[in-house]
């Protein structure tokens, strides 16, 4: 008897396995699909993160050279020469700390000696101004230049400072704007623009003023490689 029915038996069990995998198959094909999708994305963010900065900054050290214009609230316009050191915490984050020379341009001011009867002591005397700041930078991006991609990023700065020279001697605040472009692996281009508000005594009045400068520069990154 149970001989008798065992081809039965074998069929529906052949049966509900058949079914069983059509049931299956719908899902597998979904999941085969899902996991192809991840992949692919997966692969598009890491080439989007290496392409996004070619250029490393984090961990590593900026040593930099420039000179500018400088502009005065109460002299002439002159030139300005500096350095700095940057030490860079993040991609986006550094601290810096950098100083400049520049001179007192005196021109504006020998029309009210003359009317005033007063003399500057130094109408050509040097200006020292070390300072210390924080640098932000929001955007990275790439411009084409000649034939060839440079990467770029923008940076903000605020931080404080002091000032020294024969009409002032004190504190200073300090804000700005940056641009740098990279060369190669440890080389980059800077422009950059600052305000100091600091005060100064002039001709026997005190002002508050508000110096600017721009200056270009150029800077080494260490360790050489990213």
């Amino acid at each position: 008897m149970a001989v008798k029915h065992l081809p039965l038996v074998v069929a529906l069990l052949a049966s509900g396995a058949a079914h069983a995998e059509e049931k299956r198959e719908p899902g597998t094909t979904e999941m085969c699909i899902d996991q192809a999708i991840a992949e692919k994305l997966a692969v598009k963010r890491k080439r989007r993160g290496a392409v996004d900065r070619l250029f490393v900054k984090q961990s590593r050290h900026e040593m930099t050279i420039s000179g500018g214009y400088y502009a005065s609230d109460l002299f002439s316009g002159t030139y300005v020469v500096g350095g700095s050191y940057t030490y860079h915490m993040t991609d986006q984050t550094a601290v810096e700390f950098g100083g400049g020379w520049t001179h007192a341009n005196a021109d504006v001011i020998r029309a009210i000696e003359d009317q005033r009867g007063e003399v500057l002591a130094d109408d050509f005397a040097r200006v020292l101004y070390a300072e210390s700041a924080l640098l932000w930078s929001p955007v990275y991006g790439k411009l084409r230049l000649g034939g060839s991609i440079a990467h770029y990023d923008i940076h903000l700065d605020l931080g404080v400072g002091v000032v020294d020279s024969l009409t002032s001697r004190g504190a200073m605040g300090v804000a700005g704007l940056g641009l740098k472009i990279f060369a190669g692996n440890a080389v980059a281009f800077r422009l950059d623009a600052r305000n100091r508000v600091f005060r100064q005594e002039l001709l026997d009045e005190r002002f508050l003023v508000n110096d600017a400068s721009v200056t270009l520069g150029f800077s080494l990154f260490l360790p050489f490689r990213n």
